[in-house]
């Protein structure tokens, strides 16, 4: 009995900690930031085709006069604008590595 016990502690400990080391989206693609910490402005226009940013950069993207910041500190190397700005257009954005960072 006391042996069964322990087994259930030990598989409900590890499922709790599973769960606290699951990715969240904002870990995969950054998240939203304050526009007054950001490096600079992307603007979006109907021609844009692709973003390129830094990795750790926060940006104010500009698309059709609705502005949203955001840190692209995520996991991520390419994602959809709509991902970021719901019923934007279908632009993709390419995060480079942070040249002042070691990988």
């Amino acid at each position: 009995m006391k042996r069964t016990l322990s087994a259930a502690v030990l598989v409900a400990g590890v499922a709790a900690a599973t769960y606290s080391f699951a990715l969240t989206r904002a870990d995969e693609i950054g998240e939203p930031g304050n526009p007054a910490l950001a490096d600079r402005t992307l603007h979006v226009t109907p021609g844009t085709r692709y973003l390129n940013v830094r990795e750790g950069e926060t940006v104010i993207l500009d698309v059709n006069g609705r502005q949203v910041t955001w840190i692209f500190d995520g996991l991520a190397w390419q994602l959809n604008l709509q991902e970021l700005v719901p019923g934007g257009p279908s632009v993709q954005v390419y995060i480079s590595p942070d040249p002042h960072e070691e990988h």
